[in-house]
């Protein structure tokens, strides 16, 4: 039976984020004292799931992430920006940083100045290594790595579209060639010659939807990517505005 420490362990730190990304369509009707931790009050201690030993901490290798634009269906934006918070529990090091720090003022009800300095000045009572240049030195090396990641995939993607695109040009080579002989020998040949013509004409409609399919792939990944640093850049910005 699993214990209360397992279960704890093995939930989702990014819960909140994630949470959040399904909340940015709803109206904010709370107010700022509502969505922030009152003045008066010293901020709780966050939760922060013990984390395990990982292959980057022994080895200081990544560990291969998962994919951004595997091909599951997935087109969504806010499908895909789950697929890259997942990435970021993959990437996430050790002790207390800026991961856990972003979490936490997501877990207040917004990520902003007060929430950011909050969740800060809490979870420094967990890890009094902490600081400004940590959370700016840490949040910058996550967006890096998800930038390297979608770049990496991007890559592979454009080259299974470009041997996409060879297939049906080599088909329609070939397609073209047969019709050729077929045509030379168009009585003993007819039934054949139609068979062809008629996959010839299909060509681009057995081909377009596949790499229109790639194409979006590539551009959902792109955004979510882009959306994601984009927060990150965001809370960033604040941590330096906010944070002494």
């Amino acid at each position: 039976m699993m214990s209360n420490d397992d279960t704890k362990r093995g939930s989702s730190i990014l819960n909140s984020l994630k949470k959040l990304i399904f909340e940015d369509d709803q109206p904010q009707q709370a107010s700022q004292e509502q969505r922030s931790p009152s003045p008066a009050l010293k901020p709780e201690r966050p939760h922060v799931p013990p984390t395990d030993p990982s292959p980057s901490a022994a080895t200081g290798k990544t560990p291969p992430p998962i994919p951004i634009t595997a091909n599951d269906g997935t087109t969504d934006l806010k499908e895909m920006k789950l697929k890259v918070y997942a990435i970021l529990e993959k990437l996430n090091e050790q002790g207390v940083d800026f991961f856990e720090v972003w979490n936490a003022a997501a877990a207040m009800g917004k990520v902003e100045e007060n929430t950011l300095k909050a969740a800060y000045t809490s979870l420094k009572f967990v890890d009094s290594s902490l600081s400004k240049d940590k959370l700016i030195a840490t949040g910058t090396n996550y967006a890096n790595k998800l930038k390297e990641t979608i770049a990496k995939e991007s890559e592979q993607k454009q080259a299974e579209k470009k041997k996409t695109e060879q297939d049906r040009t080599i088909e329609i080579a070939n397609l073209n060639s047969e019709i050729k002989t077929i045509t030379e020998n168009i009585a003993k040949l007819q039934d054949d010659l139609q068979k062809k013509q008629l996959a010839l004409g299909q060509i681009n409609e057995k081909y377009e939807p596949k790499i229109k399919d790639i194409e979006q792939k590539i551009n959902i990944g792109n955004a979510a990517v882009d959306e994601v640093v984009a927060e990150i850049n965001t809370a960033l910005h604040m941590i330096n505005q906010s944070i002494t």
